[in-house]
């Protein structure tokens, strides 16, 4: 298990977990883990008559795949947390319903998780022989945090820093974890602003900007990189779907001499 921070803002789980542009590393590093002793025996067990190249991409093909799973958005989840507080909620209804009002709304401490449980299945002649189980735990610590809300939407972020802590398992046993700090108003871009609540609340024929910040194209990026959206469906955002969500289990077919 290690532990590690500091480098470049993280965006995504991946990035925080492996380093930024590290999906190659990513999927090297869970493809050993998978086949080590102890890490993958159902794998090992299941492809042990094929021939040892067709094992190699196998593992090498399934921490792809557990890699691409780890691309949940920091900042989108962060932001679906503050659209189930109640006083950040109350305060975008009341500017919503108070044309040009503003709120600001403060708190000393914030609490969020994330924990996912996705799986890749690996088949074999259409027949499952092995899943493999990832475990990511997300903690958000919010402290200091002064958001302003007017017209329904999070305006700005004046204030605010979150410690993050990441935890990656592998068949249940912990593979990593990570800590990075974010201070959130240099993380967090705002041109059109953020709709804190369900798009049914807004009047009839305006187009409130989105989650962060796919329905907002002009804005909304981490400085240096482009920000990407999540690749988990983004659901109703009142929906607190990440504090015990789980992905659907994603097929690997592995046909016998080859995929």
């Amino acid at each position: 298990m290690t532990t590690a921070g500091g480098g470049r803002t993280p965006t995504t789980a991946l990035d925080l977990l492996f380093g930024p542009d590290a999906d190659a590393a990513a999927a090297d590093t869970l493809a050993r883990e998978i086949s080590s002793p102890g890490g993958g025996e159902d794998l090992g067990r299941a492809l042990a008559h094929l021939p040892e190249t067709v094992r190699k991409a196998a593992a090498q093909e399934a921490g792809t795949t557990m890699a691409a799973l780890l691309k949940v958005d920091l900042i989108d989840v962060l932001v679906r947390g503050w659209r189930e507080h109640r006083d950040i909620v109350s305060a975008a209804r009341q500017t919503l319903a108070v044309p040009g009002s503003t709120e600001l709304v403060s708190m000393s401490a914030q609490e969020i998780t994330l924990d996912q449980q996705p799986s890749v299945r690996v088949l074999v002649d259409n027949q499952q022989v092995a899943s493999i189980h990832l475990g990511l735990s997300i903690v958000f610590d919010v402290n200091a945090l002064l958001l302003v809300i007017s017209g329904g939407l999070l305006a700005a972020v004046r204030s605010g820093r979150c410690d993050i802590t990441a935890t990656l398992a592998v068949q249940g046993t912990d593979l990593l974890v990570r800590h990075a700090r974010l201070e959130l108003p240099g993380v967090i871009g705002l041109r059109r602003g953020i709709r804190l609540l369900p798009v049914d609340e807004y009047p009839a024929g305006e187009n409130p900007a989105g989650g962060y910040p796919g329905s907002d194209p002009g804005g909304g990026e981490y400085p240096g990189r482009a920000h990407q959206g999540s690749e988990y469906p983004a659901g109703d955002p009142s929906a607190p779907w990440w504090r015990s969500a789980r992905s659907p289990g994603v097929k690997w077919w592995l046909q016998r001499g080859g995929r």
